[in-house]
């Protein structure tokens, strides 16, 4: 499968699991409906490991510095990938939970 076609249908699947409910601050429910798709499978980096995550973590200065980069997009990633109702509270609980080792 095409990387484009590997993208199209991530976004298909966070789309359909859009209208699923979030619970505050639990990241990994976070994670398990919006993230999981391509930082589970490898269109993303991969979630819970350090050295994927470490060096990311201190460019961009930690969590904060992720968050402001998922808000936006990333590369192929859409903004808030694709959490539109998540609050930036939500989405720091998805990147801590992605960014745990």
């Amino acid at each position: 499968m095409k990387l484009t076609q590997k993208i199209t249908t991530t976004i298909a699947i966070s789309l359909m699991t859009m209208t699923l409910p979030i619970q505050a601050g639990e990241g990994e429910n976070i994670y398990n409906q919006y993230c999981m798709a391509c930082h589970g499978t490898g269109i993303g980096p991969m979630a819970r490991q350090q050295n994927i995550w470490q060096p990311r973590l201190q460019q961009k200065g930690g969590v904060d510095g992720l968050l402001k980069s998922a808000k936006t997009g990333i590369n192929a990633m859409p903004p808030k990938g694709t959490c539109m109702n998540c609050t930036d509270e939500q989405l720091h609980s998805a990147i801590t939970y992605m960014t745990t080792f």
